[in-house]
């Protein structure tokens, strides 16, 4: 579709729209590398699917943040393996510099960071998606609607039910140990 005086050109969307995503991406990854990473990749995918703009450009934001959303899923797949792999990595003592952290530091952090995303971990990738939508990027109900793909009615009604999910899996996490001891190392020799 050719840029008209109501349809922006691809540079405008960029200059209008790249500091929501990067604020999108930076509230849900907590890094500037990986949010700017977010950023090239939905407005990559935005030049692809060009033709699929809303008409609308007040459906602009979100229609990339329903875009970046994709792209944050998968920087997280990405990151959890890392990190699985790098505290593997410092249990085997095969950190690159092993003065850096203590297992105490690993921990804490771990604890940490859990703790901080458990209640929303809880929740289903959709519940999740609807609660930061909604109330990290502050989009209504149309915009969740188009972000989602799905009707006003149907992001009323999710919004509604994944607030209620929030609140239990809030008191859950509130009530629930975060770490575990495998039983396999508590067993003990006869005489010991």
């Amino acid at each position: 579709m050719p840029a008209s005086s109501a349809m922006p050109s691809f540079e405008a969307l960029f200059r209008e729209h790249s500091g929501a995503v990067l604020r999108f991406a930076q509230r849900r990854l907590g890094s500037d590398e990986a949010a700017w990473d977010v950023v090239s990749e939905t407005f990559l995918a935005a030049w692809r699917h060009w033709q699929r703009r809303p008409a609308a450009s007040e459906e602009t934001r979100a229609w990339l943040y329903g875009i970046a959303g994709n792209v944050v899923r998968n920087q997280r797949r990405a990151g959890i393996r890392r990190l699985r792999l790098e505290a593997r990595m410092v249990g085997f003592g095969l950190a690159t510099d092993p003065t850096a952290l203590t297992d105490e530091d690993i921990a804490d952090e771990a604890v940490r960071r859990d703790l901080a995303w458990q209640a929303l971990e809880r929740l289903s990738p959709d519940d999740r998606e609807i609660l930061q939508l909604a109330g990290w990027e502050g989009l209504d109900l149309r915009g969740l609607s188009i972000a989602l793909a799905v009707s006003t009615s149907t992001a009323k009604v999710r919004l509604h039910r994944a607030r209620r999910r929030l609140e239990a899996a809030l008191a859950e996490a509130a009530s629930t140990p975060t770490v575990t001891e495998p039983t396999a190392s508590l067993t003990f020799k006869e005489g010991s």
